[in-house]
């Protein structure tokens, strides 16, 4: 499995790699997670917004999200990020 690097280096990458791609309401969505400091809501979003508008999220980035994920992160949220891996995994290979 890949080293976590921390939430902020990951949603910084999350912000120059995956939200110029997203719709405009999903980014507004995903900004006011970032100015409100909901880090895990933030990511969560990035998640499941980039599923729903088409945008693929890069295996390598993934498997850094999932790592960062599972080496603690908000207890409410975990399975509920860790399903929007999965269903990025699942749409990567084309299942």
């Amino acid at each position: 499995m890949v080293q976590g690097i921390g939430s902020q280096p990951l949603l910084e990458r999350y912000r120059v790699e995956i939200l110029p791609k997203l719709g405009g309401t999903y980014r507004d969505s995903i900004e006011g997670d970032q100015l409100a400091g909901e880090v895990s809501w933030e990511l969560d979003g990035f998640l499941q917004f980039a599923l729903l508008d088409g945008v693929e999220i890069p295996k390598e980035l993934l498997d850094i999200t999932e790592d960062e994920v599972r080496g603690g992160w908000d207890p409410e949220l975990t399975e509920r990020t860790l399903g929007w891996i999965a269903k990025h995994r699942e749409k990567n290979t084309g299942a």
